[in-house]
C-alpha cells in the first residue's frame, strides 16, 4: 500500500466507472431511472479496494456483501443524475487544480503521481474522472443541502458531557520507521521497508535496517507520545489502526513514516474550552451526514430502481 493509497481510494470511491480490468461475463445487474449498471461497471468500482487482496473478482464477491456495494454505486449514479438536472458541470480546470493540490500535499511531481497510479494498476484517466465526480458530488450537495448548521453553546456543552470518555487525554506507545525526504530514493526505500513488513519481517528488524531516525537502532522504539503532540498526518494514520498493527506509509513535511501502535494509555479529561472548536466541527459534520442521508433517501424514493441480483 502506497502513501497515495488513501487519497486514491477516496477519490475513486466517487468515480462512476465504465471499464473493467477483469475478464468476466457482463450483464445488467441494476436499473436506475434511465441508466443501467453492469457487472463490469461494479467490478471496476471496487477495483481499488480489492487491489492486492484478492486473486479474482469472483473471490472478491465471495468476501463482500455485493448488494451493499451496489447500493453505494446507485447512490453515486443518483447524484450524477441530479447534477444533470441542475445543469452542474465540472471544468477540466477545476479538476486540474485539485490534482495540483494533491501533488503539493504529497510533495510529488506529475511523473511521480502517474508512476504511483501505474503501480496501483489505476489508469490516470480513471483517477482524473474520479476527482471530477468527487467535485460534482460536493457541488450537488452544496446546492441542495443547506450548509448552515446552527450550533449553540448549550449544544456544545451537552455534547461534551455525553462524550466525556472520548475526550480523555491519550498517550501512544509507538515504534517508527522513518525515511528522510532528503533522500533521493526515499520512496523506493520506504516501499521496500513496507514490503518486508508485509512479508512478515519484524518491525524491529526493518527499523534497524531502514530507519533514518536515531530510534532505529533501538528497533524504532520511541516510547509514549501524547496524541495531541503528533502532527495531523500521523494522528490520522494512527486513528485507522489498533494496538499491535502498523500504519500504511504516512507522508509528512519531514519525510515518510510507518508507525506501529504498541499501546494506548488513557489520562485525564481534556477541558471543554480546549475542545470547544473540535466539538463544533464534529456536530456540524454529523448533522451534514444526517442531511445527506435524508437527501439520498428522498432521491431513492422518487426514482425507479430495480436490482437484478
Amino acid at each position: 500500500m502506497s502513501f497515495l493509497y488513501v487519497t486514491i481510494f477516496f477519490i475513486l470511491s466517487f468515480f462512476l466507472p465504465t471499464l473493467s480490468h477483469c475478464e468476466i461475463v457482463d450483464r445488467v445487474i441494476a436499473i436506475v431511472n434511465d441508466d443501467i449498471i453492469t457487472l463490469k461497471e461494479l467490478e471496476k468500482h471496487v477495483h481499488v479496494e480489492k487491489q492486492g487482496r484478492f486473486v479474482s473478482v469472483n473471490e472478491y464477491f465471495r468476501n463482500i456483501q455485493l448488494r451493499e456495494k451496489i447500493d453505494t454505486f446507485i447512490e453515486l449514479l443518483l447524484i450524477k443524475q441530479q447534477a444533470k438536472k441542475l445543469k452542474i458541470e465540472i471544468s477540466d480546470k477545476e479538476v486540474e487544480n485539485v490534482i495540483e493540490g494533491i501533488k503539493k500535499q504529497h510533495l510529488i511531481t506529475e511523473v511521480e503521481l502517474k508512476e504511483q497510479l501505474k503501480k496501483e494498476n489505476i489508469a490516470y484517466k480513471d483517477f482524473y474522472e474520479g476527482i471530477r465526480m468527487n467535485i460534482l458530488r460536493n457541488k450537488v450537495l452544496t446546492r441542495v443541502i443547506s450548509p448552515e448548521v446552527l450550533v449553540t453553546e448549550n449544544n456544545l456543552k451537552e455534547y461534551y458531557s455525553k462524550h466525556t470518555e472520548e475526550y480523555r487525554e491519550e498517550e501512544y506507545k509507538l515504534q517508527q520507521i522513518f525515511i528522510s525526504n532528503q533522500r533521493k530514493d526515499a520512496q523506493q526505500k520506504v516501499q521496500a521497508a513496507y514490503k518486508l513488513l508485509q512479508e512478515g519481517k519484524t518491525f524491529e528488524a526493518v527499523a534497524k535496517d531502514f530507519s533514518d531516525d536515531p530510534s532505529g537502532s533501538q528497533g524504532g522504539d520511541i516510547g509514549f507520545v501524547k496524541k495531541e503532540e503528533l502532527i495531523p498526518e500521523l494522528r490520522q494514520g494512527l486513528n485507522m489502526i489498533v494496538p499491535g498493527m502498523y500504519t500504511h506509509v504516512l507522508m509528512t513535511p519531514y519525510g515518510l513514516h510507518i508507525l506501529k501502535l504498541i499501546e494506548i494509555k488513557k489520562g485525564g479529561t481534556i477541558t471543554f474550552e480546549t475542545l470547544k472548536d473540535k466539538i463544533h466541527e464534529r456536530i456540524v459534520q454529523e448533522e451534514s451526514e444526517k442531511r445527506y442521508k435524508e437527501y439520498i433517501d428522498k432521491l431513492r424514493k422518487s426514482s425507479y430502481i430495480e436490482v437484478k441480483i
